[in-house]
């Protein structure tokens, strides 16, 4: 089956595995305290899902991170 695919990238500090396992929990932030809610990837997570499309991580620290969204083709 036919697949768009979407990826993100940048070249920031990296995540570590710990960091990773949870990214996508809610309430999860690697901010401080009262600078954000841990909300938007667990929502990014349940939007791409219901779109019948996968989200996958890649991440290593001091080298940045990758995220590849991937949606079926409607049609």
């Amino acid at each position: 089956s036919k697949k768009v695919l979407l990826e993100i990238s940048d070249t920031g500090v990296g995540m570590d595995e710990a960091t990773q396992a949870q990214l996508f929990q809610p309430f999860f932030t690697t901010k401080e305290a009262g600078k954000g809610t841990g909300l938007g990837l667990a929502s990014v997570q349940r939007i791409v899902h219901k779109l019948g499309g996968t989200i996958t991580l890649k991440s290593k620290v001091g080298q940045g991170t990758t995220f590849q969204l991937a949606f079926p083709v409607a049609g």
